[in-house]
């Protein structure tokens, strides 16, 4: 059997021979620069790449010979590689980026029948010391580090350590006490039937030496991600799980990644799935005191890198006000006596950030959130903790948000603690997760993406260039000023580094909202100056107390940075009183206020929660006196928290906060429809659900109970079957819900659009929402066609999940349908069919379906409706 010391000799000629055939490609005079100082990690600004999808610099390794190349096909390889990346540094340093972060490069298994799918993306590996034949050689890799470190800039390798490809598995039930009952190989791997390198070769249990060796786990698919034994120790994917407990294991990890700082210069790694791995692993690859397979530190300071980033991805997600996810990610860190990873991808912030500007969620989930992201007890540096909105196994962001909703989110990511992250397509605005940015790759639509004068590539120009400018961004510290418990609109925060002073605001409503009496912490008269702003130009000044009150924009951000005044604030004159004392009181029924105002000149607005579109005009009467009734159907159902105030827009001045709370019983019209069970086969009866093993009947609707009060509407969904296995955000999986709204006394769309579809006879959509595991997406109909939904709204539906009654609710606030007084008169009708979860899309179907893919339907346009409700009215 090979020893590590074997192993190691073999790595050790490898590299010389790889330093042979780098000494006859590269000039003369040319001296690679591999080996840098690391950076300041808190002022990086890191390009993300999917190597495959990036750019197509030799064509003449595209195709491998073993049909797994096809640009015209998502599943398999489009012609990316390293030659690519090479010819676009240009356009991602004029960016503004500083380090590149891409794909695993290492010789992955090129296509897995069983799945239908190529292993283009770099997951799969099959050896982690050999560069895959697809994307280039070793040299190709070191030339990339040599030209990005003449440039100033870093590389961060993505790495995999949980698993192998899919080379083996069972083809019966699993006996946990005899692995190698029903144990089987993939026979249609290509280009090899098991891992090429020492030991993951070891991966026959029916094989005596490979089984007491104890490379692999032998087990079958997760089946409860909840428990740890089983996330820890069996197969995500149909990945071979690698025993990482192995001390052998662990020793050739080691080496062979840090050959790759060795040999390529690397300055940092991404982690894939180390949820997956067992945390003690992480202390042990980072800090093993092995003089034959040092840690990775070790490794590092070696070459001169004395801060060596290594973050990992542990795709956890927090509900609001909670900190779970947050303290599982920073678990993999470890502790200041066993240290582990030192940064980790920020997924509870990014679910956060997608609520938020996406789905028109209280901004009170990102006050909390950042809060937590500077807990020094959870994240001890959250300035070096990776930010992003959107990476290759998720759905873009775009797919889901205004274009507006989609720049704040950028606007936020530069704005707070934390490394942003942009990934490849972004700055292009990029609809598919996975599409290429060449034209000739996979979902390009034919043309290249490099354009360095777009609306976006220029917006995030501005704003790397903005951050790279102010340290009080990079490495300031987070107080949170105002936020919102009920939906969108006002987010503030001010930061603050050595004698630099920053305040953020963002209003991420789509209508016009009051920022009242903020408080700053400033002196009053400080100046603001905006140094940045989307759809706001004006500085701002703080009034007395260091209190600025000021008429938000839809959708606006601004960066001000703090100057200091001698200025004189004029006195506030407004003085208003309320009655009777509403403040922290709770209120059910109609709300009837009265009070007095001091200067009866000009118009008095009462606002509530900031929403200047829907203020009460108070009339005033000749000695001042004002009465107003407010209607407790204007409020969501459920427990909420609000607040209110006088303004005059005159005077530029509004009353201190008065907050209250809101506890509206579900009250109003109910309809109950209940529909046929095991009819989820498609409107004509003869479509077929993917062949995998998890598809039951989560798309089976069994009855909708529907109950409308004033503008408030709830949908209650009880499913035939209802299924959380790949542990989505929202509470289910396996199903995509549209739920179409048609208003009375309106025109809308006859024609369902993506869905191929017509409504039924007189039926004509208002608004839409598409709503599955992962997302949720809210249209109007207006601009609606056969391919696009309409105009993107933020005002998307809250979602409940009760798992044991197989129940999902979709509670809808009056501000979705445009605040109406009644529902009276509308209809609903709602259809199901599935999506690709993170990436999103809508999931394909064939004649003869597959493994991931319906079946049933050759058309080039099928509709995608797998079971659909009668039309509900409310009367």
């Amino acid at each position: 059997m090979q020893t590590l010391k074997a192993y190691k000799l073999t790595t050790f000629f490898l590299g010389i021979f790889v330093f042979s055939q780098l000494v006859n490609a590269q000039n003369e005079t040319e001296k690679l620069n591999l080996h840098v100082p690391s950076p300041v990690w808190e002022d990086q600004i890191i390009y993300f790449l999917m190597t495959d999808r990036f750019n197509d610099g030799d064509p003449t390794n595209n195709d491998q010979g073993y049909n797994e190349y096809d640009p015209g096909v998502l599943e398999k390889y489009s012609g990316g590689d390293i030659q690519g990346i090479l010819n676009q540094l240009d356009y991602i340093q004029n960016l503004g980026a500083t380090t590149l972060w891409t794909t695993p490069i290492f010789a992955n298994q090129w296509w897995d029948d069983k799945t239908k799918y190529a292993g283009y993306h770099g997951y799969w590996p099959e050896n982690f010391v050999e560069v895959d034949k697809h994307v280039g050689t070793i040299v190709d890799f070191q030339k990339l580090s040599h030209h990005l470190h003449e440039r100033g800039m870093y590389l961060i390798q993505d790495i995999v350590i949980n698993h192998t490809g899919n080379f083996y598995g069972y083809d019966g039930k699993y006996n946990e006490n005899d692995p190698t009952e029903n144990f089987a190989f993939n026979e249609t791997s290509v280009p090899v039937k098991a891992p090429t390198q020492y030991p993951f070769s070891l991966n026959n249990v029916n094989d005596p030496q490979h089984r007491t060796a104890g490379i692999y786990h032998w087990t079958p698919d997760i089946t409860d991600y909840g428990i740890e034994h089983i996330r820890v120790n069996y197969e995500l994917g149909m990945l071979d799980d690698i025993n990482t407990q192995n001390v052998r294991v662990r020793e050739v990890f080691r080496d062979s990644y840090g050959y790759w700082i060795r040999v390529v210069g690397v300055d940092g790694f991404r982690i894939d799935t180390v949820i997956y791995v067992e945390k003690e692993f992480w202390n042990d690859f980072m800090h093993a005191p092995d003089e034959n397979a040092p840690g990775i530190q070790q490794v590092a300071k070696a070459t001169g890198r004395e801060h060596f980033i290594a973050f990992g991805e542990a795709m956890a997600n927090s509900k609001p006000y909670s900190n779970t996810g947050d303290k599982l990610v920073a678990d993999y860190m470890g502790t200041e006596d066993q240290p582990g990873l030192n940064s980790m991808l920020n997924f509870p912030l990014y679910y956060s950030i997608k609520r938020v500007f996406s789905q028109g969620k209280p901004t009170a989930y990102l006050g909390y959130r950042l809060n937590e992201v500077c807990n020094a007890g959870i994240f001890p540096n959250p300035h070096r903790l990776p930010n992003f909105i959107d990476n290759h196994d998720t759905n873009r962001f775009i797919q889901n948000a205004t274009v507006d909703g989609f720049k704040q989110a950028l606007f936020f990511q530069f704005a707070i603690p934390g490394i942003p992250v942009i990934y490849m397509g972004t700055e292009q605005m990029l609809h598919e997760s996975r599409a290429s940015m060449f034209a000739k790759g996979w979902g390009s639509e034919g043309k290249d993406h490099f354009d360095q004068t777009s609306e976006m590539y220029l917006f995030i120009k501005e704003l790397t260039a903005v951050r790279k400018a102010n340290q009080v961004l990079t490495r300031g510290d987070l107080t949170m000023l105002r936020d919102s418990d009920l939906g969108a609109g006002v987010l503030a925060f001010r930061r603050k580094f050595n004698e630099k002073d920053a305040i953020i605001i963002f209003n991420t409503a789509d209508e016009q909202m009051l920022l009242s009496n903020l408080e700053t912490g400033l002196e009053s008269g400080s100046k603001l100056n905006l140094i940045l702003g989307m759809n706001f130009q004006h500085h701002l000044k703080t009034g007395q107390d260091g209190l600025v009150t000021t008429e938000l924009p839809p959708r606006m951000a601004g960066i001000f940075m703090v100057e200091s005044s001698n200025e004189k604030v004029p006195e506030n004159k407004l003085k208003v009183t309320v009655q009777p004392d509403i403040s922290g009181k709770t209120f059910s029924e109609n709300m009837q206020l009265k009070g007095t105002v001091n200067n009866k000149q000009g118009n008095y607005l009462l606002v509530i929660d900031g929403k200047l579109n829907n203020a009460l005009e108070l009339d005033i009467d000749h000695e001042g006196n004002w009465e107003i009734m407010i209607p407790n159907a204007r409020f969501p159902f459920g427990k909420s928290k609000h607040d209110l105030t006088i303004y005059s827009p005159e005077l530029k001045l509004s009353t201190p906060l008065i907050s209250f709370s809101t506890d509206i019983e579900i009250q109003g019209k109910q309809i109950l429809v209940r529909d046929a069970v095991n009819d989820d086969h498609g409107q004509n009866g003869n479509y077929t659900k993917p062949g995998d093993m998890s598809y039951g009947s989560q798309m089976d609707i069994r009855e909708v109970k529907t109950t409308a009060f004033g503008g408030n509407l709830q949908l209650e969904l009880t499913m035939e079957e209802l299924s959380q296995l790949w542990i989505p955000p929202h509470g289910f999986d396996h199903v995509l819900f549209h739920v179409f709204i048609d208003l009375p006394n309106t025109s809308g769309s006859h024609y369902i659009p993506m869905l191929n579809a017509v409504a039924p006879e007189g039926f004509e959509w208002d608004y839409a929402a598409n709503i599955g595991g992962w997302q949720s997406a809210y249209y109007s109909s207006e601009g609606a066609t056969e391919d696009h939904f309409g105009t993107k709204l933020s005002t998307t539906p809250n979602i409940t999940v009760d798992k044991e009654k197989n129940k999902i609710t979709f509670q809808f606030s009056p501000e979705a349908f445009g605040s109406p007084a009644t529902l009276e008169g509308t209809k609903i009708y709602i259809t199901t069919w599935d999506d690709y979860g993170n990436e999103g899309g809508f999931r394909q179907i064939t004649e003869e379906g597959e493994l991931w893919k319906f079946g049933g339907s050759d058309d080039s346009k099928p509709v995608m409706i797998l079971d659909d409700t009668e039309v509900i009215e409310i009367k």
